[in-house]
C-alpha cells in the first residue's frame, strides 16, 4: 500500500505517513515471524515468515497499539485537546508536532477543528507566533474534558489522565461513606457522575489548575448540599494531602444541587411554580394547548425545573441518552418541550440543550395524552413485575398509541392482581409470558413494544382511522424534489408555495417556521427533518414535502437531511395534533428515506407513507 493511500484514509499529510512508516520499520527490525518491506513508488507491506505464528503476532501488536492509535483524526484531535488543556502557558507548535508525531500541516488543520470544538464551551484557542494556548474558565475546560470523552471511555478511565494507583476507588469510598453519613439518597447514575466530577477536580487540582472565584457568581445558600460538599472536600484533602480551595467546594455544592434529588414531598417555591405556570400560559396562548390547570403536571415540572435552573445558571446541563428515541417517538411532546425550554431561555438567557428538553418532553407529553384520553372508552390494566420507574417508556408508548381509546391506564404487579380487576378493566396486558398469558387472560406486550404489539392492541380496541384521511393532507401541489439548496432556501420556498396554495397571510408562515428553527433543531433522525411554524397561522392542516437526492446539512450538529416534511397543524384543531403520532412511525423507520429516493415521485412517497403507517396495523 502506498503512502498516499494511508494519507487519504487517515486524513494526514504525506510527511506524517512517511514518518510513521519509518517508525514502523524501526519497530519491526528485530521482530520475529514478520518482516517489513518498503519500495519507492510501489508502497510498503508486511510479510509473514511463519504463518502459524501470525495470529499470535497480530494479537500482540493489536493490544500494544490499538488503544493509542492517535493517527485516526478524531482520536488525534482528543489527544491534542488533552495536551493543550494540561498546559499552564502557551506551547510551541514544534513541541506539539514532536509530542503527537504529526507534520506541521496536519497539526494546523487539526487546530482549526479544535478551535470549533472549543467554541461550544466558551473557550478560545489563542495563537501567537508559533505558540498556542486555550483561554477560558477552568469550569468550561473541565466540561470540555468530560463531554469530549477525554476522561472516560467505555472501558473506564483513559490512560492519559489515569494513574496506576487506586485514586478512583478512594474517591468512590469517600463519596459513598459521606453520602451514607448524611443519609443522602442518590441514583446509581448520579453516583457515577459525582465520582467522575470529583476525580477530575482532584486530578486538575494536583496539576495546579483551580476554579477561580470569577468563574462562579453564587448568591444562594444550598443546604444540605453545602455541608455534604464540605465533608467530602475535607476527606479528599486529608486522604491526598492537598489543599482544596473554597471555590472547588462551592462548585461541588452546585453540581450536587443541579443533579437534583427533589420529590413530591419537597417544598416548591412560589418563584418556581410561577415560572412553570408562566411557561404553560405562553404555550396555551401561542399554540392553543391549555395545560395550565393540570396540577399534577405543574408539580412534576416544578420538581424538574428547580434543579434545572441551577444547571442552566452554572452550565451543568445533563446528558440524555434517550433524546433521539424521545424525539422520534414522542414528537409532539418534544415540540412542547422546545417551547417550554424557550421560555426558560428568555428568563435566564441560557440555551436549554435538547438533552434537557427531552426530560421535559416526557412530562408534557404525558399530560397532553391524559387530556386527550379524558373522553376515552377503554380501561387498560398492565400486569408487570418491573418497578414503576422502569415502566415509564412502556406507559408513554401505550399512551402514545392509544391516546383516543384509553379512559384509564393502570399498572399492577402479579401479586397485586385481584378477581375484580377482570370486571373493572376492558383489556389486560402482561409483560411476562406467565400464568395470565398462558390462561388467555392477558395479551402479552414487550416491555419495549414493537410495531407488532401496536397492531395487536389496535385490533383489540378496534379504533382505527382511515389511512386515506392522513394522506389527504399531503397535497400533490406541495410535493417537490430539489438539489443544491441550503436549509433556509428550502424552507422559504416551501413556505411560499404553501402560502399561495392555502391563501395564507403573506410572510406569516415563513416567519413562523424560521422562528421555530431558531429554538432548536427540527431534525428527527434517519435523514428526516420536520420543520413547522412556532404557532398556527392557518385553519388548514397540511404537510408539504421536499425530497433531496443530495443530502443537506440541517443544523449545528451537522445532521444530514434528505427528506423535509413541513408540518402545519390547523389553528384550534386539537385532533389534528394526532398527526404527529403517525409521523413518529416515519421518523423511526430507518429505511424510509432509502426506499423513497430511488423513485422521487409523489405517488411513490404516498405509497410508502401508507405502507409505513399500515405496517403497524397488519396481522
Amino acid at each position: 500500500m502506498t503512502a498516499a493511500y494511508f494519507a487519504k484514509k487517515q486524513q494526514v499529510s504525506l510527511r506524517t505517513v512517511q514518518n510513521d512508516i519509518k517508525q514502523i520499520k524501526r519497530e519491526l527490525e528485530n521482530a520475529e515471524y514478520i518482516s517489513f518491506e518498503s519500495t519507492a513508488r510501489k508502497g510498503c507491506r508486511i510479510l509473514a515468515t511463519d504463518m502459524n505464528q501470525m495470529p499470535m503476532v497480530k494479537e500482540y501488536y493489536y493490544r500494544q497499539f490499538s488503544s493509542v492509535s492517535i493517527n485516526y483524526q478524531n482520536e488525534r484531535i482528543n489527544q491534542i485537546l488533552l495536551l493543550l488543556l494540561k498546559q499552564h502557558r502557551a506551547i510551541s507548535l514544534y513541541d506539539m508536532e514532536t509530542s503527537i508525531f504529526v507534520s506541521h500541516s496536519t497539526l494546523i488543520n487539526d487546530l482549526k477543528r479544535i478551535s470549533d470544538v472549543l467554541k461550544k464551551y466558551n473557550l478560545e484557542l489563542l495563537r501567537s507566533s508559533n505558540k498556542v494556548v486555550i483561554d477560558g474558565s477552568e469550569v468550561n475546560k473541565r466540561l470540555c474534558m468530560l463531554e469530549q470523552n477525554l476522561i472516560l471511555s467505555a472501558d473506564g478511565i483513559l490512560a492519559p489522565i489515569a494513574s496506576d494507583d487506586n485514586t478512583l476507588e478512594k474517591v468512590k469510598n469517600i463519596l459513598v461513606d459521606t453520602l451514607v453519613e448524611f443519609r443522602r439518597p442518590v441514583t446509581e447514575a448520579a453516583l457515577k457522575n459525582l465520582i467522575v466530577q470529583i476525580y477530575v477536580a482532584l486530578k486538575r487540582i494536583q496539576d495546579w489548575f483551580f476554579i477561580s472565584p470569577n468563574d462562579l457568581q453564587v448568591t444562594e445558600q444550598f443546604q444540605p448540599e453545602q455541608k455534604i460538599a464540605q465533608a467530602i472536600c475535607k476527606r479528599i484533602s486529608e486522604e491526598f494531602l492537598i489543599r482544596i480551595p473554597d471555590t472547588e467546594m462551592i462548585y461541588l455544592t452546585l453540581y450536587m444541587r443541579g443533579q437534583g434529588n427533589f420529590t413530591s414531598g419537597d417544598l416548591i417555591s412560589h418563584e418556581v411554580d410561577d415560572l412553570v405556570l408562566a411557561a404553560l400560559t405562553e404555550i396555551r396562548d401561542l399554540h392553543g394547548i391549555d395545560l395550565t390547570d393540570n396540577l399534577k403536571l405543574r408539580i412534576a415540572l416544578a420538581l424538574h425545573t428547580a434543579p434545572l435552573i441551577i444547571r442552566l445558571k452554572y452550565d451543568m446541563q445533563l446528558d440524555n441518552h434517550l433524546v433521539d428515541y424521545i424525539r422520534q417517538n414522542f414528537p409532539q411532546g418534544f415540540d412542547l418541550g422546545i417551547y417550554f425550554a424557550a421560555y426558560l431561555q428568555k428568563v435566564f438567557n441560557k440555551r436549554v440543550r435538547d438533552d434537557e428538553t427531552a426530560f421535559l418532553a416526557i412530562h408534557l407529553y404525558n399530560a397532553l395524552v391524559e387530556q386527550q384520553r379524558a373522553q376515552g372508552t377503554k380501561r387498560i390494566l398492565v400486569i408487570s413485575s418491573m418497578r414503576q420507574s422502569e415502566n415509564i417508556l412502556l406507559r408513554q408508548t401505550l399512551l402514545n398509541w392509544l391516546s383516543d381509546e384509553i379512559a384509564e391506564l393502570a399498572f399492577v404487579t402479579p401479586d397485586q392482581i385481584k378477581e375484580d380487576h377482570m370486571d373493572l378493566y376492558d383489556i389486560l396486558l402482561t409483560t411476562e409470558k406467565g400464568s395470565f398469558y398462558d390462561m388467555g387472560l392477558a395479551f402479552y406486550i414487550n416491555p419495549f413494544p414493537s410495531r407488532h404489539d401496536h397492531m395487536n392492541l389496535k385490533l383489540a380496541i378496534d379504533g382505527f382511522r382511515s389511512i386515506d384521511d392522513i394522506t389527504s393532507i399531503f397535497p400533490k401541489e406541495l410535493f417537490f424534489v430539489r438539489n443544491g439548496e441550503l436549509r433556509e432556501t428550502i424552507l422559504r420556498k416551501m413556505a411560499k408555495h404553501a402560502t399561495t396554495y392555502f391563501q395564507i397571510e403573506d410572510g406569516a408562515l415563513e416567519d413562523a417556521v424560521l422562528q421555530r428553527e431558531q429554538l432548536g433543531s427540527t431534525f428527527f433522525g434517519n435523514g428526516i427533518a420536520a420543520p413547522h411554524p412556532i404557532a398556527a397561522v392557518s385553519s388548514d392542516s397540511f404537510v408539504a414535502v421536499t425530497e433531496l437526492p443530495q443530502a443537506v446539512e440541517w443544523d449545528e450538529e451537522k445532521n444530514m437531511v434528505r427528506l423535509v416534511l413541513l408540518v402545519c397543524i390547523g389553528k384550534n384543531n386539537t385532533k389534528a395534533f394526532q398527526l404527529w403520532n403517525y409521523l413518529s412511525k416515519v421518523f423511526a423507520d430507518r429505511t424510509f428515506v432509502e426506499r423513497l429516493l430511488p423513485d422521487p415521485s409523489y405517488e411513490h412517497f404516498i405509497n410508502l407513507l401508507k405502507e409505513t403507517i399500515a405496517d403497524n396495523f397488519r396481522n
